[in-house]
């Protein structure tokens, strides 16, 4: 991202968008970077979770808390960096390049285009919003019991 960073700022990028596309590409890394805190919160959460039940107080029971131990590590501070909080900083970082990016090719084109900036300037308070194409949800689907679905 670095390399197109500096493109982008020497105006050596070349990206075909339109004004409605940099409104929704800028509103859509917002709402990535909105729910990667929200995993992030739910990772810390999970860290710092007192009571599994998994047997992790009883001292005959040493897989339980070796197992507790081992989800809370990797949902934040594993000591190798490998846990899910510092993952998705990870990918925050690269959500903010690629919005750096197209901001940057954005503002040369408004400054060299004085319709796309009003097209621009007017969709970003006008246009409607729309959520970021939905994913689906669900776990695998295994067949009914006795049916061939």
């Amino acid at each position: 991202m670095a390399n197109m960073l500096d493109a982008a700022n020497n105006g050596q990028l070349s990206i075909k968008l339109t004004p409605e596309d940099f409104v929704y590409l800028d509103r859509d890394c917002e709402f990535f970077k909105r729910a990667i805190r929200r995993i992030q919160q739910i990772a810390t959460e999970v860290s710092q979770q007192d009571h599994w039940g998994l047997g992790e107080a009883n001292d005959d029971m040493v897989s339980g808390r070796a197992l507790v131990g081992r989800f809370k590590v990797k949902a934040r501070d594993a000591p190798d960096g490998n846990d899910v909080f510092a993952i998705m900083e990870q990918h925050y970082s690269i959500i903010e390049d690629i919005q750096a990016v197209h901001r940057m090719v954005r503002d040369r084109m408004m400054q060299a285009d004085s319709a796309f900036a009003a097209e621009f300037t007017r969709l970003n308070t006008d246009l409607p919003e729309r959520p970021p194409v939905d994913i689906q949800r669900c776990g695998p689907i295994f067949p009914s019991q006795g049916t061939t679905r």
